[in-house]
C-alpha cells in the first residue's frame, strides 16, 4: 500500500460507511469475505452474520462486524456488507456460514452503480482512478447535482460506487427495473476504458465496506509513482 493504514483510520472509514449502510435495531449485519481476484494463496469465501439476538445493541453489532472485518481484511480478504436491509428472521449467524439470498432482503433502498475499468485484473493506477471518477462525475451531475442533492459516492479502491436511493419492494418487477436502469446507464456512460457493471441488480447485492483495504491482483511499485499499482482503502467521498 502507498501509505500505512492504521486501525483507527479503518474504523473511522467504517463509521462513515454506517451512515450510508444504516440498519434498524433488529436487522442483522452480514460480512461476505472474498479473497481478492489474482491475490496469491486464494482462500474460500466466508459468510458471517451478526444478529440482534446476540447483539441487541446496534453499536455492539457494528463493533463486532468491525472487529471481524479488520481481522479478515488483514489476512487478505475483501470485505463486503449487504447494500439492502436483511430480514430480522434470516437464520445466518457467526458460525453456520449461511449466505444472504435475495429472498432474505426486506426491500430495496439503493441501486449500486459500480464504475470500474474495462480490464480489472490488477490494482488501478492513480491515473486510472482519475479516469473512472471523471466518468462517474457525469452520473453525479445528472442524478444528484441537477436536483440540488449531494451524491452518495464511495471510492471502492479500484473504482467508484455511486448509490442511487430507491424505495422499492423486493420483487421481480423491481429486479427487472434495476436491471434496465443499469443497462441504460451503461449505454450512456460507458467508455472504452470505464464500464458500468450491469450485473449488480440483485436485491442481496453486496458492496465494498468503506474503511477496508481493497485487494486485486499484485501490487506493482514504480519509482516515479506515476504507474504504481497499489492497494487502496475504500472510502466515502465527501
Amino acid at each position: 500500500m502507498i501509505w500505512p493504514v492504521t486501525e483507527q483510520q479503518q474504523r473511522a472509514g467504517m463509521h462513515e460507511g454506517w451512515n450510508i449502510l444504516a440498519v434498524g435495531q433488529h436487522n442483522p449485519l452480514h460480512i461476505r469475505a472474498i479473497w481478492g481476484k489474482g491475490v496469491p494463496d486464494p482462500q474460500p469465501i466466508k459468510n458471517i452474520t451478526f444478529t440482534a439476538t446476540k447483539y441487541p445493541s446496534l453499536v455492539d453489532r457494528q463493533r463486532a462486524f468491525e472487529d471481524k472485518a479488520l481481522v479478515l481484511n488483514q489476512q487478505g480478504y475483501n470485505i463486503y456488507p449487504c447494500l439492502n436491509l436483511i430480514s430480522p428472521v434470516f437464520e445466518g449467524d457467526e458460525e453456520n456460514g449461511l449466505s444472504v439470498k435475495d429472498a432474505d432482503i426486506v426491500s430495496r433502498r439503493y441501486l449500486l452503480v459500480d464504475f470500474d475499468r474495462a480490464v480489472t485484473n490488477q490494482p488501478a493506477t492513480d491515473h486510472e482512478i482519475a479516469e473512472i471518477f471523471t466518468v462517474a462525475h457525469e452520473l453525479e451531475k445528472d442524478a444528484f447535482y441537477s436536483k440540488g442533492l449531494d451524491p452518495i459516492t464511495v471510492g471502492s479502491g479500484n473504482g467508484v460506487h455511486i448509490y442511487l436511493p430507491l424505495e422499492l419492494p423486493n420483487d421481480n418487477e423491481s429486479k427487472l427495473l434495476c436491471q434496465k436502469m443499469l443497462q441504460a446507464m451503461a449505454r450512456k456512460y460507458d467508455t472504452d476504458k470505464v464500464k458500468v457493471d450491469t450485473a449488480v441488480f440483485n436485491a442481496s447485492r453486496i458492496t465494498k465496506m468503506p474503511g477496508t483495504i481493497a485487494r486485486k491482483g499484485i501490487e506493482v511499485p514504480n519509482d516515479t509513482g506515476i504507474n504504481e499499482r497499489y492497494y487502496r482503502m475504500a472510502s466515502v467521498v465527501s
